[in-house]
């Protein structure tokens, strides 16, 4: 049958030997040819798999260990708004480039309380990121030089 395997799996001991194995793969994210958002500990034995169980959503046998978001600096260009189905007006920043992987990179409509909470108007420095590799939000305004 054949499933692919990774080539970078890799069997390690102990809480240090995951968190080399986690740098090590941290360090050579950016260079592999598919996106991944962290790396997954599991016991490698049947015994003690079954000896450790399930808790209602997951196994206590593995355990995923994130990578921090990834943040770039970027400038506000503009404020678009949408009225949404309700009636309701939405503020989605615009920026002025691509960002992290993404061809138009939007932040969630709830981020428009955020701006507000940031003080950050059009053709200001901000530092985005994506929470989890997945939801684009504004992490902070940038008061540095670019």
């Amino acid at each position: 049958m054949g499933y692919p395997v990774n080539p970078r799996v890799s069997t390690v001991s102990g809480a240090a030997g995951c968190m080399e194995y986690y740098e090590k793969i941290l360090f050579i994210r950016e260079k592999l040819a598919y996106d991944i958002d962290g790396v997954v500990y599991k016991v490698d034995s049947f015994t003690d798999q079954d000896q450790l169980g399930f808790i209602a959503r997951a196994p206590r046998w593995a355990l995923a260990h994130k990578f921090p978001a990834q943040e770039e600096l970027t400038v506000i260009q503009s404020i678009e708004v949408q009225v949404g189905r309700t009636g309701a007006l939405r503020q989605w920043p615009a920026f002025s480039r691509d960002l992290l992987g993404c061809n138009r990179f939007k932040c969630d409509p709830s981020q428009c309380l955020e701006i507000r909470g940031f003080d950050v108007r059009i053709g200001d420095t901000v530092i985005v990121r994506r929470a989890g590799d997945v939801i684009p939000e504004v992490g902070s305004s940038y008061w540095g030089v670019v």
